[in-house]
This record gives structure tokens, C-alpha cells and sequence, in this order.
């Protein structure tokens, strides 16, 4: 029903671009809910063909909760990221689902622009997430160690700590 509303009112959109307008239209509505925790999950189909696109190196499906932040011990808000496998990464900043792209190459990475909900929540846990998600756009590398995963500014500063999930 939506698609064909945006159809209509937005001739010539791509199939892609209503997808994309309509999972914009899904998060805001998620968020105005005012439900403490909202799952991002990403649809997949019932028999998946074979990607032709590279999988990403080492972290690809693992789950991830902060312990640390910008050399901060986490608080008491469940900040997680999550690597998909397929470049992109979701998660919980605290209060609010996130999602987006990721580029690892070589020990380096990136995240795109990252998508939130925008669920009010208590000072505390919006600090932290607040946080979190700054740390994410300030890596550029990455170490493993077992269950650790530090993410390393540019200027070789840790800026966040993980623990597998």
C-alpha cells in the first residue's frame, strides 16, 4: 500500500528508492512507540543465492557488547554492535537501534552513516549511547584478541572495547 502511495505521488522513484523511504517510515514509527528496545533485523529471503559481493575479514556474523568507551567504563546501557556479515552492522547504542555499512580491509574499518531510532531515554543511557556511536565513527582499525575486540582512532587511541557476545 505504501509503495504504490509513493508510486504514485513520486514518478520515476526506483523500486530501491521506495524500499528505502518505506524503511525510513518503519524506523521513525518504531521509535515513536516509546518501547525501551527496537530489533533491527534484516529480511532474508528463504533460499539465499550465492553473494558475488566480498565478505568481510574476521568479523563477519559476530556479536559485540561495549566495556569500555573512549577509556570509560561502559554504563549500565547495553551498547552492542553486530556485524552481519554482508558489510553491514546493527546494534543497540544504549536505548536506540542503529544500522548501516561497514568497510574492513587490511585491519582497517569504517562505518557508513549509521541509521537510529530516536527513542527518548533516561540522561544517563543517552550519554552513553551518544558515546558509542561517536567512538563508532572514530575508528579506522581494529585488533582481536579471543573474545576482545578493540577499535583504534586514528591517533592509535583505543576508543572502544568489546566483548563477544
Amino acid at each position: 500500500m505504501i509503495s504504490r502511495i509513493l508510486a504514485a505521488h513520486c514518478p520515476g522513484m526506483t523500486s530501491t528508492g521506495i524500499a528505502a523511504r518505506i524503511l525510513a517510515i518503519a524506523l521513525v514509527t518504531a521509535g515513536c512507540t516509546g518501547a525501551q528496545e527496537a530489533a533491527v533485523q534484516p529480511s532474508t529471503p528463504a533460499a539465499e543465492a550465492p553473494s558475488t559481493q566480498p565478505k568481510p575479514t574476521g568479523l563477519g556474523k559476530t556479536d559485540w557488547k561495549a566495556t569500555s568507551i573512549l577509556g570509560r567504563a561502559a554504563g549500565s546501557a547495553n551498547s552492542t554492535l553486530s556485524f552481519l556479515g554482508d558489510g553491514q552492522v546493527a546494534g543497540n547504542g544504549g536505548c536506540n537501534a542503529y544500522q548501516g555499512g561497514v568497510t574492513l580491509e587490511d585491519g582497517r574499518i569504517e562505518f557508513s552513516a549509521l541509521a537510529t531510532t530516536r527513542m527518548m531515554c533516561s540522561p544517563p543511557v543517552s550519554g552513553q549511547e551518544t558515546v558509542f556511536l561517536e567512538a563508532l565513527g572514530m575508528a579506522r582499525s581494529w585488533e582481536q584478541s579471543g573474545d576482545m575486540l578493540e577499535l583504534i582512532d586514528d591517533n592509535n587511541e583505543v576508543v572502544l572495547r568489546l566483548a563477544r557476545q
